[in-house]
């Protein structure tokens, strides 16, 4: 009896062969060594490992048939599972989510794969994450052995767009639009609607361009593509990352948060400043920057409400003109921000700090302040955890978990935001930007994608 490792041993000795959409394959030839079509490459390892034949009907394998065969030779398990699975397989069956071409892949146990992927990376090691499965599964006559030692949460991620009911909306998708109606790939309207139409014209650039053709807008394609938002958001996640990537494991070791939620909490807070300071000014510099949020009651109920109740408090006129140097600082980066500085002598910051940590905490943390900690990035690091603990606990379902799901973190994230979080709700919860998408939404957003770096 054959085992998922056993399958994983030959499929890793043809990587590096050529892939053709179509092509057919020999299943008895032990000697073949391409080209390959996804269904046939893993039809091919599952034949020569096992004898079993599976996806095949006559001389042809197809993404269709492994669909049929699943319930008689195959057992259906979910994608979490097949990613933590030795020898799994990922799978997406023709017509899922309105993708007219199926997919299948190996799972390699440790959140990748190793598939016959496409004409530009044809047989390969590649990843899970970012990529639309429908489910995953366990050929019933073949041994296989879980990865214990290794989580994978699988949801399917924002900037993997398909066509949906309701349809996904976003910026990106509109700018999508724009680039592939320059090239006369798409006729529509420019809209940020992700509909049947647009979905055809990203299989016909993915089937120009040799990229996995299934209609789903997603990391390669929006690379290939160069969609300038995507390109930036992941171009300044991946900076982040660079720079402070050891700094953050350092101080969430046993905590239930992760590296991704930093990432997207700091980005959501303060990237629209940051992104634009990459590789213009020193990083000290650009933390010094991350400053904000100069709204005064009735927009703002926490203390200081406005000038006069920090003056009120003490060492409030010395804060005072730290926040007012504050808001000239980041003038320099945002012409919005320098605006108010020049015209309102009575507006300052509130927010300090990459993570946005506020001045209502003067009353308890005044030396942060006081001292300009926001330039020192382990004192924020060590803040915003603590911030996160805090709201983690105010929410009553996962007050005191130890770990928590993809999706625990970004109701976290929300109560970080808004003080609390309901669980039973979708993530349209939090601060509503002007493009109408929620603070949950858009932490969600950047935590996928920095899952995917």
């Amino acid at each position: 009896m054959s085992t998922g490792k056993q399958l994983l041993d030959l499929a890793e000795k043809h990587i590096g062969e050529k892939y053709v959409f179509g092509a057919m394959v020999p299943f008895e030839n032990s000697n073949y060594k391409g080209p390959w079509d996804c269904a046939e490459f893993v039809s091919w390892v599952v034949y020569q490992s096992s004898k079993i034949k599976v996806g095949i009907r006559g001389k042809e394998a197809y993404t269709g048939y492994w669909a049929s065969d699943v319930g008689k030779l195959c057992t259906q398990i979910s994608v979490s599972d097949a990613a933590q699975t030795y020898g799994a397989i990922l799978f997406r069956s023709p017509g899922y989510k309105g993708i007219k071409i199926g997919h299948i892949a190996f799972s390699d146990g440790v959140g990748g794969t190793i598939e016959a992927k496409s004409s530009k990376d044809n047989v390969c090691r590649s990843t899970i994450a970012g990529r639309q499965w429908e489910y995953g599964i366990l050929i019933n006559d073949v041994v296989y052995q879980a990865n214990k030692a290794f989580e994978f949460d699988y949801s399917n991620p924002p900037f993997n767009f398909y066509v949906s009911t309701p349809l996904m909306k976003h910026s990106i998708v509109e700018e999508t639009k724009r680039k592939l109606a320059s090239l006369k790939i798409y006729h529509g309207n420019f809209d940020q609607s992700y509909d049947k139409e647009t979905s055809i014209a990203v299989s016909n650039y993915q089937a120009l361009k040799g990229l996995v053709v299934d209609g789903v807008l997603g990391k390669n394609t929006l690379t290939s593509l160069k969609v300038k938002q995507y390109t930036q958001i992941e171009k300044s996640l991946i900076w982040f990352k660079q720079n402070f990537e050891n700094k953050i494991w350092e101080k969430i070791n046993n905590t239930p948060f992760d590296l991704f939620l930093l990432m997207a909490i700091a980005y959501q807070e303060t990237g629209f400043v940051w992104s634009r300071m990459i590789d213009k000014t020193t990083v000290d510099d650009l933390l010094m920057s991350c400053t904000g949020d100069t709204l005064d009651f009735p927009n703002r109920k926490a203390f200081p409400k406005d000038k006069t109740e920090l003056l009120a408090h003490p060492n409030g006129d010395k804060m005072f003109q730290i926040a007012r140097k504050a808001l000239k600082n980041i003038g320099r980066w945002d012409s919005v921000y320098n605006t108010i500085y020049e015209t309102k002598p009575d507006k300052f910051c509130h927010g300090y700090g990459i993570f946005q940590y506020d001045l209502q905490f003067f009353k308890s943390n005044p030396n942060f302040f006081l001292s300009e900690g926001w330039g020192n990035m382990d004192k924020l690091i060590e803040l915003a955890v603590s911030e996160l603990h805090a709201a983690q606990s105010r929410i009553p379902s996962l007050k005191g978990k130890s770990t928590l799901s993809a999706n625990e973190k970004i109701y976290v994230a929300i109560a970080y935001n808004k003080g609390t979080a309901d669980v039973t709700k979708d993530f349209k919860q939090g601060h509503k930007n002007s493009e109408g998408k929620y603070y949950g939404e858009l932490v969600n957003d950047y935590y996928r994608l920095a899952s995917q770096l």
